[in-house]
């Protein structure tokens, strides 16, 4: 089991190069053809908006992508080059204003998708809610790297966040190839006593088995948290073992437009520490 097909998203033109160090880093262990993504969206124009006012407000919309597509193929091609790995740069003119509908048309072809956590003060390159609209609609894993982050490699130590769900299941079974290439794994059960009809003496210890027949190893524990949110207590512990990744299940759904999501896959979007690896 390997990721072939990595695609990184772009758009989020100041943060390459921390988006290309994660994926140089997992293509390289993977063997893995990378896909550099940049997507061109198409602009909404409303029927009231004068004819030659709406064309100036479109062209000036696509010439700001178009500026920047330029500049972020270069590094994107440099980086590569040197890197020694299979690429292709692909440029979409989206369909859509929004970019994450062509990140998500694309990136189902993927192995496994890389993209940046939304700077909600400080994001023109995609929508605010571009990380909720992947990881609902991907199918696939999806890797946010955050803004502030420090981490330059995920082959450290590994945080699972386990809970016994079907989205938990899929992230950590995504997972297994970066897992593979962890120095330590920890499945952590976050107040195991209010989800298991059983008391267990080791939460999720049928997990920690199982991977090690795909050469991970892993330790298994339950985690009390006497008052904190699932979502506080996942990060507590990432920053207590110094994890340089966070695996979970994103747990949540639609509402008209609106996309509602649980505590702890809430919290992480928008507060994560490290990068997190999330299936849905």
């Amino acid at each position: 089991m390997a990721y072939k097909t990595i695609m990184v998203c772009l758009n989020e033109v100041d943060r390459t190069e921390r988006l290309l160090d994660f994926a140089t880093e997992i293509a390289g262990h993977q063997n893995a053809h990378v896909v550099g993504l940049y997507v061109i969206p198409s602009v909404q124009i409303y029927p009231s908006v004068a004819i030659d006012l709406s064309c100036q407000v479109f062209e000036a919309y696509r010439d700001f992508f178009k500026r920047h597509a330029q500049r972020v193929r270069e590094t994107f091609n440099d980086r590569m080059r040197r890197s020694g790995l299979l690429f292709e740069w692909a440029l979409v003119n989206g369909d859509t204003p929004l970019v994450a509908d062509s990140v998500i048309e694309h990136g189902m072809a993927g192995d496994l998708i890389i993209a940046s956590q939304v700077d909600r003060g400080d994001s023109f390159g995609v929508e605010l809610d571009f990380a909720e609209r992947l990881v609902m609609g991907l199918g696939r894993p999806l890797l946010l790297v955050p803004n502030a982050t420090t981490s330059r490699t995920l082959r450290g130590k590994i945080l699972i966040g386990w809970n016994g769900t079907r989205e938990a299941a899929r992230a950590t079974f995504d997972a297994i190839p970066v897992l593979q290439q962890a120095e330590a794994v920890t499945i952590t059960w976050v107040d195991p006593q209010k989800t298991l009809e059983t008391p267990r003496a080791i939460p999720c210890a049928e997990l920690a088995t199982t991977l090690t027949r795909h050469n991970v190893g892993a330790t298994a524990e339950g985690f009390p948290t006497a008052g904190l949110t699932a979502g506080q207590a996942l990060k507590m512990r990432a920053l207590d073992i110094g994890a340089d990744l966070l695996v979970m299940g994103a747990y949540g759904h639609t509402r008209i437009s609106e996309f509602v999501f649980g505590g702890a896959t809430d919290f992480m979007l928008k507060t994560m520490p490290i990068p997190i690896l999330m299936s849905h």
